[in-house]
């Protein structure tokens, strides 16, 4: 008969693949049950009544990722959700790293060429360089990037959740004042930015390294993109609040994460229809971001939604928005079917199993 500590380990170890969980979750409990009488010889009644401690939990958690997020050696389909998984970090990282980059480039080019804009009028001089701290904070997303290209996983993990704090708190306080009465725009918001930060899970022992030559070109490259457009936004419609409404959905971040989406799903697409397309790793890393991105747009576009005190018609802002919006549906929902396809192609090999795939005994002996 099977005790109340042994059932409770069961249902820890249900987050391990079933595969997985048939070969090694008997070899697993007995481990854990014996480690913990072991540790309470003189009350074994009490033993039976108390649960996994919070270090067992945390070691069955950890390998959990490594199993579902696979690395080296894995078997395809595994790999491939760790790939994706890894591609998002990479992407979300990338975009926070290049926007701070031109942030700062459009910052200085506002103190420098247009001091107008930091003074007087209704852009005062201290509200200016209030709203310019997630610019400086927003940096602590370079070294994270870089970090994480150069392979030292631990140290981008310690710098993303760095440069995620200032911009939780930063929401906090807008949902708590009357300034910014968008409490649903800023939660949607925040949960979207910890989104590559909580990806980055899918770095662990057993995943791959980077190929960091074309990370880290890319990140200069979007930054001058970046800043160019903002910077001639800027310049060309000073004069023009009515223009400056409509590129500026264009130019918001959910803009631009449209764009890539939709351009990054045809390129995809195309290496698809020609057969040029080896793997479903970049068709399922993009099939996962376009609900996110969806989302975010839709979510920034309720402001125009009658709630926006403009005094020229909403109408081509949101034009412009729900273009958008469905062009990124119509590339999540192709991506899905090309990376569905895909994964079923992958052959699996029940066999194929590395290090990361057994019941390591110093990862239980760790807890």
């Amino acid at each position: 008969m099977s005790t109340l500590l042994e059932e409770r380990y069961r249902r820890v170890l249900r987050v391990l693949p079933a595969d997985y969980r048939a070969t090694w979750e008997d070899d697993m409990v007995a481990t854990f049950m014996d480690s913990a009488y072991a540790a309470g010889p003189d009350d074994p009644e009490g033993v039976e009544l108390s649960r996994p401690s919070t270090a067992e939990v945390a070691s069955v958690a950890a390998l959990a990722v490594r199993l579902h997020l696979g690395g080296a050696g894995a078997p395809p389909r595994a790999f491939t959700w760790g790939e994706a998984v890894r591609r998002i970090a990479l992407l979300g990282l990338l975009f926070n790293a290049a926007g701070a980059l031109a942030g700062l480039t459009w910052l200085i080019y506002v103190m420098t060429q247009l001091p107008a804009l930091t003074a007087g009028g209704d852009f005062p001089a201290g509200l200016f360089y209030w709203q310019s701290l997630p610019v400086l904070t927003g940096l602590l997303w370079l070294p994270a990037y870089l970090y994480l290209l150069s392979g030292h996983w631990r140290a981008a993990k310690v710098w993303a959740v760095a440069a995620f704090l200032p911009e939780a708190a930063m929401a906090v306080w807008r949902m708590t004042t009357d300034t910014y009465p968008a409490p649903v725009t800023d939660v949607y918001g925040l949960l979207f930015n910890a989104l590559p930060m909580l990806a980055l899970l899918g770095f662990h022992p057993t995943a791959p390294r980077v190929r960091a030559w074309p990370w880290r070109l890319a990140l200069p490259a979007l930054a001058v993109v970046e800043a160019t457009v903002t910077i001639a936004v800027i310049t060309t419609t000073m004069d023009e609040p009515a223009q400056w409404r409509l590129l500026s959905i264009l130019m918001d971040r959910a803009g631009q994460l449209s764009i890539a989406v939709v351009a990054g799903a045809t390129v995809t697409l195309v290496a698809a229809a020609t057969g040029r397309l080896r793997s479903p790793v970049w068709p399922l890393t993009l099939a996962l971001l376009a609900p996110a991105v969806l989302g975010l747009r839709l979510v920034n576009l309720s402001p125009y939604l009658g709630t926006y005190q403009v005094d020229e018609p909403a109408g081509p802002v949101m034009a412009i928005g729900v273009a958008q919006c469905v062009g990124v549906a119509v590339a999540g929902v192709a991506l899905a079917v090309v990376a569905a396809r895909g994964m079923r192609r992958l052959a699996v090999d029940p066999a194929d199993t590395d290090p990361a795939r057994e019941p390591a005994a110093e990862l239980i002996n760790e807890s």
